[in-house]
């Protein structure tokens, strides 16, 4: 039989840092949801927008806007020293954000409090931020890649503790809400595994204006009733103020025009 060859890879920083997301994630019956939203008129507002917001600020603002009403979405389970809930004051949604560091893509968290007082166009400089700004000069970033370097046993403990025991620097290292978006890629996961006990995602539109939206749900907090719920909510929100708000943006841009 012929000899296969081959070398070692060690793991970068950035590979530890995933590997470390999804050892905790696997820790969470995370239950998969979804719904078709009809979204055409927020399609048009936004085509006519001066400046023009991502879809993403407008679904991070939205889901924080419903999870403020719904204080069991902010929820998280702790198993240490007994079972039971913890319940975060604010929403800290967490966006996934892909970054090269030293000429390998990595996975960053961009954690945004309380995006659901924020105007779309100051989420949508934060977020730019998180992409753009070096990532040496961005602490969240720096904290996280300095965690990954150190020895397995150490981030093994320090995530056990993060997870069961501390809900307080669970919030400060990945947030209490998520949302992670590959549709403007080309291609969309059907599942995720994450740390979260609310996290959404979804689909590329369709010409209808129509799009598969997708949760990921804790059902040891939240039942499918109340999720159902929140995403009924979700598609009224962004049929509601976040349409208005699109519109403003275009209105706005007319006074100054005229002005």
């Amino acid at each position: 039989m012929k000899s296969v060859s081959g070398r070692s890879i060690p793991l970068s920083a950035p590979r530890r840092m995933v590997s470390d997301l999804l050892h905790i994630s696997r820790q969470i019956p995370l239950i998969p949801g979804e719904r078709t939203m009809q979204l055409a008129k927020v399609v048009e507002a936004r085509k006519a927008a001066t400046p023009r917001p991502s879809w993403l600020a407008m679904f991070v603002k939205a889901l924080a806007t419903v999870t403020a009403k719904h204080p069991e979405a902010r929820r998280v389970f702790l198993t240490r020293p007994w079972h039971r809930m913890y319940e975060y004051n604010e929403n800290i949604v967490s966006v996934v954000v892909e970054r090269d560091y030293h000429g390998e893509p990595g996975l960053f968290l961009a954690r945004l409090h309380s995006p659901e007082k924020m105007s779309l166009t100051e989420i949508d400089a934060q977020i730019r931020k998180f992409k753009e700004k070096p990532i040496e000069e961005i602490s969240a970033f720096q904290n996280a890649l300095r965690l990954a370097r150190m020895p397995l046993f150490l981030r093994r403990g320090f995530w056990s503790l993060v997870m069961n025991w501390m809900p307080k620097l669970r919030a400060k290292f990945l947030g209490n809400l998520g949302i992670s978006l590959t549709a403007g890629m080309g291609g969309v996961a059907l599942s995720l595994l994450t740390p979260w006990t609310f996290t959404i995602f979804y689909d590329a539109f369709e010409d209808d204006g129509s799009l598969t939206f997708r949760v990921m749900f804790d059902h040891r907090i939240l039942d499918g009733r109340m999720v159902c719920r929140m995403g009924r909510e979700l598609e009224q929100e962004m049929n509601g103020s976040i349409l208005e708000e699109v519109r403003a943006m275009k209105s706005a841009e007319t006074t100054q025009r005229a002005a």
